[in-house]
């Protein structure tokens, strides 16, 4: 069975009830969250095999992390660190408040001196990685640390030597940056080891400089950095450049609730239906229903069916 692999950091998001805020709450929702491990669900829920690699304290904390995700089918293959040795390794946390117009949501990270920003390239667990048919990450990992960006650099070279389709999403996450300057310095540089590159409109613009119509986007991406398949994701779709084809289709409408990992649900759907089919189109219909359901649940685990992505997929377009 085709597997996708997932390589990446996961914390865990700590929500205020809808509606209160953080400052007088009482009472928080903790869930696992993660882009790269989103995107393992999402691929699991579309029928492959899917595991997520990462590194987490031995707390329990980062055993909460664990349980979680493995409840949702995925293997996971995690580099524990002794808590005792290394007191300053810590599990991520995401605080949230959700809010309705003007409001508007609010989250406060607290991510310094996580597990995984100490990962190193000899964390990455090779043969995992060299049998994997399709190897994906994020530009989230190396803004960790520049110990994550080495690790994630030996991720996928072990990935392009086993013959696996390498999938890498932006994932710009300002904050972890210096600017976008700084983004796109370090990010381009692992361009020439990924096959599939996916990018928000907003991402292409900020960090690769590319803010025309998403068909223009793609094409002027793939020209100067070589890939072979470029997708732009956006409010209203989706843009793939493959084979220098270009296929592009609308979201299907949604009375979203949580719209928190939609983007990774979106991506991780769609390289797994890529890889399982080598069909372009199925693998948009496939990550846009899929994307549409995750913004359905609450939290950023996209905990949906393959009965409901084909039924969601079947009248995109139509």
């Amino acid at each position: 069975m085709t597997e996708l692999v997932a390589f990446g950091e996961s914390g865990l998001g700590l929500s205020a009830p809808p509606g209160e805020r953080l400052e007088g709450v009482d009472r928080l929702r903790v869930r696992a969250v993660g882009p790269e491990s989103n995107a393992a669900v999402a691929a699991r829920r579309t029928g492959v095999d899917a595991t997520w690699l990462s590194r987490l304290p031995d707390t329990a904390l980062g055993r909460r992390v664990v349980t979680e995700l493995r409840g949702h089918d995925i293997d996971v293959d995690v580099e524990w660190v002794d808590a005792a040795t290394a007191p300053e390794a810590r599990v991520g946390l995401t605080f949230e408040e959700r809010a309705t117009v003007p409001r508007g949501d609010l989250t406060v990270p607290d991510r310094t001196g996580t597990a995984m920003a100490g990962v190193s390239m000899d964390d990455v667990p090779v043969p995992r990685v060299e049998g994997a048919d399709v190897a994906y990450t994020t530009g989230a990992t190396p803004a960790l640390s520049a110990r994550a960006a080495t690790a994630t650099a030996r991720y996928l070279k072990a990935a392009r030597d086993g013959g696996a389709t390498t999938a890498f999403a932006l994932s710009y996450r300002p904050g972890r940056w210096a600017d976008a300057a700084a983004a796109r310095e370090t990010l381009t540089e692992f361009f020439p080891a990924i096959d599939v590159l996916l990018t928000s409109e907003a991402d292409a613009a900020a960090v690769l400089d590319e803010s025309g119509q998403p068909a223009a986007a793609a094409n002027a991406i793939a020209a100067e950095h070589g890939f072979d398949t470029v997708v732009v994701h956006g409010s209203r779709g989706a843009t793939v450049l493959h084979d220098a084809t270009v296929n592009e289709l609308s979201a299907p409408e949604t009375d979203a609730r949580d719209g928190t990992g939609a983007p990774d649900a979106f991506a991780g759907a769609f390289c797994a239906e890529l890889t399982a089919t080598d069909d372009v189109e199925a693998a948009l219909r496939t990550g846009l229903a899929t994307e549409a359901l995750a913004r359905t649940v609450e939290g950023s685990v996209p905990a949906v069916t393959r009965e409901e992505i084909d039924r969601v997929a079947a009248d995109i377009g139509e």
